[in-house]
């Protein structure tokens, strides 16, 4: 419960700096968790002889622990409850240092004097966020120059940032591909990150800007990282998009992208309320629907919003993909001849490693399935029983 004697704080004196900590099993550590510089379990924190600024300053700390992402997924109840506890200590405290609001009502003719208490006010300070204060109330200054009122206390900023987004990502946990419009998933219409910040980003660097930079920046080198891994069936250019499937370092604009997507994803389900990052497979789709590539996630856990939410890619192949992708490449060669009889028996719908449609001929390029077109062919022009066909 909040301290209502904070109102009589100076509203000069800021919320101070504070820490929350994880354990090693990635659960809040509430006797490492600081407030000041001092851990919370500290008998400091709670010591009569503190002043009324230090007490203001602390308590008003209290609402920036709670708004931490890390504090609401990673604390236990006891440690919110204790974390309550100790806001009415210092509650308490404040009571017996700072004078109690005057009123004079004896005789004499006297006027009954009342202090009524302070209304403070909140509004985002952050002038890069959406719902930065000044855009919607008055303010001191003009232009680049505003800034909000003396006294106007930090308050949850929204800020937004919108990205390039020429394909579609499709979110799921599908091995076999994301082929349902689900609304998991990126466009170039659903292409914003939208964070709510309590003002626990005030740290980093450039503020809530750079902390999503800092997502986007390490989903761009998990990336990186899986360009490096062996993926299947390399084909020549046909003038079609390829994707991610080609041999040399993938497209510096396509890997942003992909990046940003990522990025997008992860914000976009920790504000639903994910502490997890949910989905274990993203298909990519070209905008005239071809595929573009078909990647396996593994999340970190408890760790939804932050640069290490997902703990690696790796592009995989199946059934259904290699199906849908081969059949805008009919007639294209593969990249390696060497690899045609490999491929062909990867193909072999009868027993190869993936149940396709398609075969490669004899100069390497990709066709029907002789068998499964034959066999297509045979029940379309003559419907018979499955016991003579396989006489």
């Amino acid at each position: 419960m909040a301290c209502s004697d904070i109102t009589r704080c100076d509203n000069s004196l800021t919320a101070a700096a504070i820490d929350v900590v994880l354990d090693a099993s990635n659960v809040v550590s509430y006797g490492e968790c600081t407030i000041d510089g001092i851990k919370l379990g500290d008998r400091m924190l709670v010591d009569p002889n503190s002043t009324a600024e230090d007490l203001c300053k602390r308590l008003r700390s209290f609402k920036k622990i709670k708004g931490d992402r890390k504090w609401k997924d990673k604390a236990q109840k006891t440690d919110k409850d204790n974390l309550n506890d100790l806001e009415g200590k210092l509650c308490d405290l404040l009571k017996n240092i700072l004078p109690e609001p005057s009123s004079n009502s004896g005789g004499g003719g006297e006027t009954e004097v009342i202090a009524e208490p302070e209304t403070i006010i909140y509004g985002c300070l952050d002038r890069k966020a959406s719902n930065w204060y000044c855009l919607e109330n008055d303010c001191v200054g003009v232009g680049d120059d505003r800034k909000p009122p003396k006294g106007i206390q930090a308050g949850d900023c929204i800020t937004t940032k919108e990205y390039d987004i020429k394909n579609k990502y499709v979110f799921c946990n599908t091995q076999q591909g994301c082929f349902s419009d689900t609304e998991h998933k990126v466009t170039p219409t659903l292409n914003k990150v939208t964070i709510e910040d309590t003002g626990t980003l005030e740290g980093q660097p450039r503020g809530v800007i750079g902390h999503i930079d800092s997502v986007y920046n390490s989903q761009k080198d998990l990336i990186q990282t899986a360009n490096k891994k062996k993926k299947f069936l390399y084909l020549k250019k046909d003038g079609e998009p390829q994707g991610f499937y080609v041999t040399s370092t993938w497209d510096e604009t396509l890997v942003n992208e992909f990046a940003a997507a990522l990025t997008i994803e992860i914000f976009k389900t920790q504000l639903d309320g994910n502490s997890t990052f949910p989905f274990q497979r993203v298909t990519i789709f070209s905008p005239d629907s071809r595929l573009l590539g078909h990647f396996s996630i593994v999340p970190n856990t408890n760790v939804n919003g932050e640069p290490d939410s997902i703990a690696s890619l790796s592009g995989k192949e199946g059934s259904r993909l290699i199906n849908y992708r081969l059949k805008f490449h009919v007639g294209t060669q593969i990249l390696d001849l060497n690899n045609v009889g490999v491929y062909r028996n990867a193909l072999d719908s009868g027993g190869g490693k993936f149940d396709s449609s398609y075969s490669l001929d004899n100069e390497g390029r990709i066709i029907k399935d002789p068998v499964t077109e034959g066999l297509v062919s045979i029940l379309k022009e003559k419907p018979i029983g499955l016991a003579k066909l396989l006489k």
